[in-house]
């Protein structure tokens, strides 16, 4: 750490204070509710905690699921314990970039602390990276360890051209640097799925770094790049590479005995999808697509984009656009052309998929080099107006109208995050906070004596739905998934119930049917109530927010049926619909309902 200064410590201080307000402030209430996919985390978490361990999790990799069996372990079952570790993830990553950037363009004429601090500042305020670093996904790690792979490899590089020579204690802590990037790079691979897309952004830099030593060679047949005191680069690239290799193999070696794991995310994949035009049209439709993120088209999703916005304001992208135009023009240097080629390669895994685009997390791998380009904009400009000797009255009021300009972006930032406008229904839709409050209901009405009943399609097609219930539920009474399917509930209900003095049931009310997501829901025939009215004693309703909590007083002895037989009809309503058979009977209350079946 010798080259960080004082100044670098204050810039990175202040960096650091700025992105963690945006990823803690409020983040036990924002977003709200519990996304299925971070509740799957959270259970996967928990199993670990259970003693579970493995290197991968269905389709899902394993360090984010690691991170939050530790939280879970101190902060127990609550979104928060999974949100947090985003959070820090996503907070950690501005310094790092900070290093990496400064460290990318130290051999270079232009600025590196400033790009480096404009970069970081860019991230730290980032509407798209906010995102997702206050929510439970994996993906937010990719960015993380992917900048502290490159950080060390051009550490070690920068070290071993001579750039930052002075003072170097010699051969092993260089090659230390080169260990250390195989390391990260390795580690990015149990991170999130497009990860395996981001060794390809090295082949450019590995290319030109060969070409450029295979040109010296020509030239000067007999010199040397480096004192012997110093590795060869085919050394430091080759521990590199053994690094890498060495914390891969695992993982490397699950996927060759399981090749399912690997080709799990394969649907989503434009080479899998029927489409009626040629392939390289598609492509580059969803180049096109996929690049209109930066600054002119959202995410349709809202859990990635909730403000429906896109991840650059009109500010950013001004300058993001002079940056890759400077970039363009200077990529037959080093440090221009791994910028490009890094985020070329981590826009692929989004290109390359068939749903909507563009896709924020799919994308998320060209964070933070996104960035670079617009800081690179900015310097690019600073640079102009030093150049052309304009008044120090016009550089100040164009710097203060800069400072202005970041302000406000951080002021947007703020309020298209914590205050978005969008219906609150589509956050709903989104988040579906009934979940949170359902198992919180169900953590308040627990009773030792009883077992609760939560109705599933006969195919069990919303069961990932309930995995927030899964991950909050806390309480003594079991909770059973009951399939309502006529040809097996009856037999289902019996069996859960056996033993069991009281039965609460998570049923839906008329108004969630008038939604669209009611399908998640699957009991909207009330099949299931209609068999606890029928054999056992209702006790009371408890409603809340569109869902009822029903509780039954169970009988000892209890076998629940549809109806034990049917009166023959033939009543004929058309193609579609026809009466075959009717049962009726009266309820188990003395004085109760009477109940009807009909076929």
């Amino acid at each position: 750490m010798r080259r960080v200064t004082r100044v670098d410590l204050l810039a990175v201080l202040i960096l650091v204070c700025i992105a963690g307000f945006f990823r803690f402030y409020r983040l036990h209430e924002v977003p709200i509710g519990l996304w299925r996919d971070e509740a799957a985390n959270g259970l996967e978490a928990l199993r670990v905690l259970d003693g579970g361990h493995t290197l991968f999790f269905g389709t899902r990799e394993p360090i984010f699921i690691y991170l939050v069996a530790v939280s879970v372990a101190f902060l127990g079952r609550s979104a928060l314990a999974i949100r947090i570790v985003a959070a820090i993830v996503g907070t950690i990553t501005i310094p790092v970039t900070y290093l990496l950037v400064k460290e990318l363009f130290s051999s270079t004429d232009q600025g590196a602390r400033l790009i480096a601090c404009l970069t970081s500042f860019w991230l730290a305020t980032s509407y798209w990276h906010i995102n997702f670093s206050r929510l439970g996904f994996r993906g937010v790690l990719l960015p993380l360890l992917a900048s502290l792979s490159f950080y060390s490899l051009w550490r070690g590089w920068n070290e071993l051209t001579g750039i930052h020579r002075e003072g170097s204690s010699g051969r092993f802590p260089m090659l230390v640097w080169f260990a250390i990037a195989g390391l990260s790079l390795g580690l990015t691979l149990y991170t999130y799925t497009p990860s395996r897309f981001l060794p390809l952004a090295l082949l450019p830099f590995l290319g030109h770094v060969v070409a450029g030593r295979w040109r010296k060679r020509l030239l000067r047949p007999h010199s040397h790049d480096t004192p012997h005191s110093f590795p060869s680069p085919l050394t430091a690239f080759a521990v590199f590479g053994l690094s890498f290799l060495l914390v891969f193999a695992p993982l490397g070696t699950y996927f060759l005995t399981d090749s399912g794991s690997f080709f799990a995310r394969s649907g989503v994949s434009v080479f899998s999808a029927s489409q009626d035009e040629p392939i390289l049209i598609l492509l580059g439709k969803n180049a096109l697509r996929q690049l209109a993120m930066f600054g002119l088209v959202a995410d349709p999703n809202t859990r990635h984009d909730p403000a429906g916005r896109p991840a650059f304001d009109l500010f950013t992208l001004l300058f993001f656009l002079i940056g890759v135009a400077v970039s363009l023009r200077r990529c037959r240097e080093t440090p221009y052309l791994f910028a490009l080629s890094w985020f070329s390669a981590m826009l692929l895994p989004a290109i390359l998929t068939f749903p909507e685009l563009p896709h924020f997390l799919r994308a998320i791998g060209t964070l933070p080099v996104a960035y670079v380009f617009p800081a690179l904009g900015v310097e690019k400009a600073w640079q102009w107006l030093r150049f052309k000797r304009v008044s120090f009255k016009l550089r100040y009021a164009v710097a203060s109208l800069l400072a202005l300009s970041f302000v406000l972006m951080g002021l947007l930032t703020y309020r298209d995050y914590f205050a978005p406008v969008v219906e609150e229904i589509e956050l709903v839709k989104a988040f579906d906070p009934r979940f949170v409050k359902a198992a919180s209901i169900m953590n308040q009405l627990d009773d030792p004596r009883g077992v609760w009943i939560i109705p599933l399609g006969p195919r069990g097609e919303q069961r990932m739905a309930y995995f927030v219930i899964d991950f909050l539920y806390q309480g003594k009474a079991p909770h059973r998934y009951v399939h309502v399917d006529e040809a097996t509930v009856a037999q289902e209900l019996s069996e859960i119930c056996q033993g069991k003095e009281r039965a609460l049931v998570l049923n839906t009310t008329e108004e969630y049917l008038a939604q669209p997501w009611f399908d998640l829901y699957a009991d909207s025939k009330g099949l299931i109530p209609f068999l606890l009215d029928k054999h056992s004693h209702h006790l009371e309703s408890i409603h809340f927010d569109g869902l009822d909590v029903l509780v039954y007083k169970l009988p000892e002895d209890l076998t629940f049926s549809i109806a034990d037989e049917f009166e023959p009809v033939e009543v004929d309503f058309g193609e579609e619909l026809r009466l075959t058979g009717v049962a009726h009977g009266a309820g188990s209350t003395p004085g109760g309902d009477a109940w009807v079946v009909l076929r």
